[in-house]
């Protein structure tokens, strides 16, 4: 039961919910980690520049209130009351050092020294001016120190002032950020997770929908609700389970016919058979049945040859032997060897051909099954007593062929789907059931040669292939 729910919550860590919901999560806090630690620097050190110029500014005063005490002559203990009442208070504090580092005497932070080290006013007194910061009682304190130079009292003497400020002004600011922050990141985490579920659950239904279609129902529809990328991939959805469906029609009508295509010549074949065999068949009648048997098997193995080559087709693997060749010879014999099948459905046939030879490079084979499958399909769509049309004819590029029937014709609707494979006209208008797999065959063979094949039709007025082959395909 443990390795069970384990797994369970591995699929849903899984999740393409899990994996944006975690990325947010991780956005959320990359995004406010760096805008924190970029806002806290910057901030920082527009406060350190001002509560530095603000600090010179101060020491400048302090300097010039000691020149105008020792000008005067007061005591040290006046001048202190002095500063501390012009330019202390709680903010800010002054120590004073004189030539060899001693501390002379501090003003403000309640007279307590702030300790430094030598260094500082060693660098001070030789005229750097030191601005630096230290700390006392975790609080951070700036301070600045310079020599003051002028009245002889004061000369090789060190001023530090310090400010104390830094570190409050840097708490109002990030007190309310980071409030702000605990506050706005569970409340965006919330939001995203409810708006990822909204993303998530269209996906799993077309998830569900999609298994539904793999196990051969394509009867549910996906409920498109956007227009978003979302609702494109639910209206292609459905789009693809109208297009599975078609197909499997197809495909079950495409079984049907090859079962009734080779059950019929099969029976034929069987029956014959047998009533030879039992002596039912007078001996100068066997030659005429064994003569329909032969076209029973011919039928079959057309039928056989038609479906390797849509297996080899489908495979990738139909390949042509060209070789130049008199493709209006070629066209003759086609029409010779079919002479019989035009007969048997009482259908004549005309060759229309102004050159006496046109030379192609070819698949004399494959062309030859091209012209079969047009002339057949001219024959058995053709009423008895109409006439089949074939013209052949040099052109500026090429060879151009027609074949032309006076036959029951194509709607609209049947002429921009006859080349799909597994696709018939309407039978009720056909005599001849079919597999629907010859045309297709046909444009494949004419695309290979890098030519092109169209059609002409309208209901009752019979139909029009054209096929043109350049001369060197």
């Amino acid at each position: 039961m443990r390795s069970g729910e384990s797994m369970c919550a591995g699929v849903r860590l899984r999740s393409i919910f899990a994996k944006l919901f975690f990325s947010f999560l991780l956005i959320i806090m990359l995004s406010f980690g760096l805008s924190s630690l970029l806002s806290s620097t910057f901030f920082k050190n527009d406060v350190r520049s001002f509560i530095r110029d603000r600090s010179d500014m101060m020491q400048s005063r302090v300097i010039q209130q000691l020149k105008f005490g020792y000008s005067k002559g007061w005591d040290q203990d006046t001048i202190i009351r002095t500063l501390e009442w012009g330019v202390g208070g709680p903010d800010r504090a002054y120590q004073f050092y004189d030539a060899n580092g001693r501390l002379l005497y501090t003003v403000g932070n309640r007279g307590i020294p702030i300790p430094l080290n030598d260094e500082t006013i060693l660098a001070a007194l030789s005229g750097e001016r030191v601005a630096d910061e230290t700390e006392v009682d975790d609080r951070k304190i700036l301070f600045t120190a310079r020599a003051i130079d002028g009245a002889e009292a004061l000369r090789e003497k060190v001023v530090v002032s310090f400010s104390f400020e830094f570190q409050r002004d840097v708490n109002r600011f990030f007190q309310p950020f980071m409030l702000s922050v605990l506050i706005t990141i569970p409340l965006a985490v919330a939001i995203y997770y409810l708006l990822g579920l909204r993303l998530s659950r269209p996906l799993k239904e077309m998830a569900g929908i999609a298994l539904s279609y793999a196990k051969g129902d394509f009867s549910r529809k996906v409920e498109v609700r956007t227009k978003d990328e979302i609702g494109q991939l639910g209206a292609t959805l459905n789009y693809m389970a109208a297009e599975l469906a078609t197909l499997e029609n197809a495909r079950r009508e495409f079984l049907a016919n090859v079962s009734h295509d080779l059950r019929a010549p099969l029976t034929s074949i069987n029956g014959f058979l047998a009533a030879i065999m039992d002596g039912a068949v007078p001996p100068d009648k066997e030659k005429h049945y064994l003569a329909m048997m032969r076209e029973s098997s011919d039928q079959m193995m057309k039928l056989v040859g038609d479906l390797l080559d849509m297996a080899r087709i489908e495979a990738g693997q139909f390949r042509l032997d060209k070789r130049p060749f008199d493709i209006v010879e070629q066209l003759r014999k086609t029409i010779a060897r079919m002479e019989p099948l035009f007969a048997q459905q009482r259908v004549a046939v005309a060759l229309d051909c102004m050159e006496e030879k046109l030379h192609v490079v070819a698949d004399p084979d494959r062309l030859d099954q091209v012209m079969a499958n047009l002339l057949q399909n001219a024959i058995f769509y053709s009423p008895p007593g109409s006439e089949v049309q074939v013209s052949i004819a040099k052109e500026e590029r090429g060879v151009f062929i027609a074949v032309r029937d006076e036959g029951i014709g194509m709607s609209a609707e049947e002429l921009e789907r006859i080349w799909d494979r597994f696709y018939k006209g309407d039978k009720a208008r056909s005599r001849k059931l079919g597999t629907g797999i010859g045309l297709s065959i046909v444009k494949h063979i004419v695309d290979l040669h890098e030519g092109q094949i169209a059609v002409e039709s309208e209901p009752d007025r019979g139909t029009v292939f054209t096929v043109r082959l350049p001369s060197r395909s």
